[in-house]
C-alpha cells in the first residue's frame, strides 16, 4: 500500500551536510564519529557543554543502532551526518536495520540517565519502511540573550506603564530580519522571562529563522519606531501550503487597541497572495482575547487540546494564579483560499463530531465507511511513523506516515519510552484521507488516547484526526475559559472522551 503523503514527505530545503560520515557497525568507529561531531559543533559555535551534552544523545542513539539494528555479522554500516540549520546544529543518525529499538530508552529512564531531555532541544525519530530508518538530535545553538542588548534600567522590574492613547498610531508590516533585536525587547515586555519561545530572547536565532523564510511575522510599530506587537507564522518548510500561527504578543500599554485580529488579518492576506491555503493556531484559554480574535477574523475550532499549554507562561498584568498548572488550548484553523474538496475516513464513534466541525467551518468533506470485507483490513505488516519530541516543553507528537497491521504495538512502545521520559503530553497525528483512520482509532485510544480534535489540509492530502495523551497529569479544567458556543461543545466531548464517555 502507497505511503501516505504528509508534512513529513516533504522536508524543509536542506541545505547540503556539513559532513556525512558512513561507518561500520562497530563501537570503535562510531567512537571516532563523536569526537569529529564535538570538535565540529564547537566550531558551529556551540559551547562545550552544549556541544558534550549533543554528543552524548547521539551516542546513545549510535549504540542502539549497532546493538539492535542488524543481524549478527552481517557487515552493516550506517551513516552520521551534520548540518548547520537556522539557528540549530542538527545530527542525524540514519541506518537501514530494525527500527529503532526503543526497549534501550526505556532502561535509560530507568537508570536515571534520560536518553532525551535538557541536553538536547528535540530529537526527531522517522520509521522510513524499505528506506531505513532516521533519528534526528537538534541542538538550539548559543546566540547572546536579549539582556546584552537592555540597559540596566531596562533589566530592573518597574510599575506597570500607562496605557497607550487607542488613537495612538501602530503600523503593521512584515518583519524582516533587521527587527530581530525590537521583537526579543517586546517580548521581555510582554512575557518578562517566562515566554514559551526561547529563540524570542536571541535575536541571532530570530534573524536566522526571519532569514531563512521558515518564519514569517508580523510586526506593529508605534508612531516611534518601537515594535510593540509581534505574531508569528512558522512553516515546516518554505513554501508550505499550511502554517502554523505561533507566538503572539502584545506590549501590556498597547492591550485593547485591536492588534492580535489586526495581525492574524495581517498574515491571513500575506498567506493568500503567497499561495497558502491556510493558518492553524492554538489559542490559550487562561483568557478568551486570543480566541475572540480568531472568531472575529472568521477561524473556526477545530478541537481542544487539554493539558497543552506549559505552566511555565507567564503574562504581565493578567491574572498568574489560574497560570500555574497546564492549561487547555483550543485549535483554530483560519483559511486563506478555497481549499479542493477532500474525502475522510473518520472513525465511526467520532464521526458525529468531526462532521460537525466539518459543518461548522464549512469545509467540502465527503464523510466515508471503507468498502466492507469479510477478512482482516487490507494494511501492510509494517507501518511508518515519525516521532517528534520537545524536552523543554515536555511535549511530542507522533505522526502515522503509512498504516500497517502493526500501528498499535509501534505506538505502544513509543508511547511508553516518552511516558518513561516524563513527557507529559503526547499527540498523535492520523491522516483522514485513509481508510485506516477509521479501522485504527479504536486501537490507539485502547492505549490511553484520546480525541482532541481535527486540523485541515496538515496532511500532504488532506486532514490529519489528532488524538492525545496526558501522562499522569490533570488536566486544569476549571481555569479553562472557551470563548463560544461551539468552542465550549467541543471542550465538552473532548472531556467526555477523556473520561471515556462514549467514545468507543
Amino acid at each position: 500500500m502507497a505511503e501516505i503523503p504528509t508534512r513529513a514527505d516533504a522536508h524543509r530545503a536542506e541545505p547540503p551536510p556539513i559532513a556525512r560520515l558512513t561507518l561500520s557497525a562497530e563501537t570503535p568507529y562510531l567512537a571516532a564519529a563523536l569526537g569529529f561531531v564535538r570538535e565540529t559543533a564547537g566550531l558551529l559555535g556551540l559551547a562545550v557543554e552544549e556541544a558534550t551534552g549533543l554528543v552524548h544523545v547521539v551516542e546513545q542513539v549510535g549504540l542502539n543502532v549497532i546493538a539492535r539494528a542488524f543481524e549478527p555479522g552481517r557487515g552493516a554500516t550506517f551513516d552520521v551526518v551534520l548540518r548547520r540549520r537556522p539557528g540549530e546544529v542538527v545530527v542525524a543518525v540514519e541506518d537501514q536495520g530494525l527500527p529503532f529499538d526503543f526497549e534501550n530508552l526505556e532502561r535509560a529512564a530507568a537508570s536515571g540517565a534520560g536518553a532525551f531531555g535538557p541536553e538536547v532541544d528535540a530529537v526527531r525519530f522517522e520509521n522510513l519502511g524499505d528506506r531505513g530508518n532516521r533519528v534526528e538530535i537538534v541542538k538550539r545553538l548559543v546566540f547572546q540573550h536579549v539582556e546584552s542588548y537592555l540597559a540596566d534600567s531596562e533589566k530592573t522590574p518597574a510599575a506597570p506603564a500607562a496605557p497607550a492613547a487607542l488613537d495612538r498610531p501602530v503600523t503593521l508590516r512584515l518583519a524582516t530580519a533587521d527587527d530581530a533585536v525590537a521583537v526579543a525587547r517586546c517580548t521581555y515586555s510582554t512575557y518578562g522571562y517566562t515566554a514559551p519561545d526561547r529563540e524570542l530572547y536571541f535575536p541571532d536565532r530570530l534573524r536566522e529563522l526571519l532569514d531563512s523564510g521558515l518564519l514569517q511575522a508580523c510586526v506593529g510599530t508605534s508612531d516611534d519606531g518601537e515594535v510593540v506587537s509581534y505574531l508569528a507564522l512558522e512553516l515546516d518548510r518554505p513554501g508550505a501550503r499550511v502554517g502554523n500561527v505561533g507566538e503572539a504578543m502584545v506590549d501590556p500599554r498597547y492591550r485593547g487597541h485591536g492588534l492580535f485580529e489586526k495581525m492574524k488579518a495581517f498574515l491571513r492576506d500575506h498567506a493568500a497572495v503567497s499561495g497558502m491555503l491556510g493558518m492553524y493556531s492554538e489559542a490559550i484559554t487562561v483568557h478568551q482575547f486570543s480566541q475572540k480574535g480568531n472568531i472575529a477574523l472568521g477561524a473556526c475550532e477545530t478541537g481542544i487540546q487539554l493539558g497543552d499549554e506549559a505552566p511555565t507562561v507567564v503574562f504581565k498584568q493578567i491574572e498568574e494564579e489560574a497560570q500555574r498548572k497546564r492549561t487547555a488550548t483550543v485549535l483554530y484553523y483560519l483559511r486563506t483560499r478555497e481549499g479542493q474538496a477532500r474525502i475522510a475516513y473518520p472513525p465511526a464513534h467520532h464521526e458525529p463530531i468531526i462532521r460537525r466541525i466539518y459543518e461548522h467551518g464549512r469545509f467540502p468533506r465527503e464523510l466515508r465507511a471503507p468498502d466492507p470485507a469479510p477478512e482482516a483490513p487490507d494494511l501492510p505488516a509494517s507501518s511508518q511513523l515519525r516521532v517528534e519530541v520537545f524536552p523543554e516543553w515536555s511535549e511530542a507528537s507522533i505522526t502515522v506516515t503509512a498504516y500497517g497491521r502493526d500501528l498499535p504495538v509501534r505506538v505502544r512502545e513509543r508511547l511508553r519510552a516518552l511516558c518513561l521520559q516524563r513527557i507529559d503530553w503526547i499527540g498523535v497525528d492520523l491522516p483522514l484521507s485513509h481508510p485506516g483512520a477509521r479501522e485504527m482509532c479504536a486501537s490507539l485510544e485502547a492505549l490511553g488516547f484520546f480525541f482532541a480534535g481535527v486540523i485541515p489540509e496538515l496532511a500532504g492530502d488532506g486532514d490529519v484526526l489528532r488524538l492525545q495523551y496526558l501522562n499522569d497529569i490533570d488536566a486544569d479544567l476549571e481555569s479553562a475559559q472557551i470563548a463560544s458556543d461551539f468552542g465550549k461543545e467541543l471542550f465538552a466531548y473532548v472531556v467526555g472522551a477523556m473520561e471515556g464517555e462514549g467514545t468507543r
